[in-house]
């Protein structure tokens, strides 16, 4: 698909992502987080893609490269940065790319059996890249309780949120002819 065919779809190209992402002066670590996540996004799409899920790869590359897009500015605000993100990009002309990004934090799960949805993939995505690094889902719940763990409905939120990933988790893989510990390995290939 050329970048005509997806400005008519909605889906920024990877060319526009990255001007966007310069337009709001996302920092380059914050930027190589989203790089990684859409590449662990795109892989699993594609996989997806070959076992006859209806996947739009270049849906999650563009949510995966913008899904921070507002994550700077959060740690001085406060705001929440998968909301305003999804905000920016709706106002930018993006709806569908914003319903993705606006569940990369909070992710309302598709029903069992259902076929695996582009919001699942850039959530997933994102909980397996700590920083530019591919983790397990326990190596990030760690870190993210380390980070953001400090009340005690905090320590909950993050437990629910694992569990609920962990499911997510084997309902994707269930599908693919690799494991979740096969990624970075497959990634490295690339």
């Amino acid at each position: 698909m050329n970048g005509a065919d997806l400005r008519d779809l909605g889906i920024p190209d990877r060319k526009r992502c990255y001007e966007i992402l310069h337009e709001f002066g996302v920092p380059p670590h914050i930027v190589a987080h989203g790089e990684m996540v859409a590449r662990v996004g795109v892989l699993i799409a594609r996989a997806l893609e070959e076992v006859g899920e209806p996947v739009d790869v270049a849906l999650v590359e563009a949510a995966g490269l913008l899904h921070d897009l507002t994550k700077h500015r959060s740690l001085v605000t406060g705001e929440n940065h998968a909301e305003t993100a999804a905000q920016e990009l709706r106002r930018l002309g993006y709806p569908r790319v914003a319903e993705v990004v606006a569940q990369h934090v909070f992710l309302k799960p598709g029903p069992p059996g259902s076929p695996i949805r582009e919001e699942e993939i850039v959530y997933y995505a994102d909980k397996r890249v700590r920083h530019t690094e591919i983790v397990s889902l326990k190596e990030r719940f760690e870190d993210l309780r380390a980070r953001y763990g400090k009340t005690v409905s905090s320590l909950v939120r993050l437990h629910r949120l694992e569990e609920m990933t962990r499911l997510l988790e084997r309902r994707i893989f269930k599908k693919l002819p690799f494991g979740p510990e096969k990624v970075k390995e497959l990634l490295d290939e690339t």
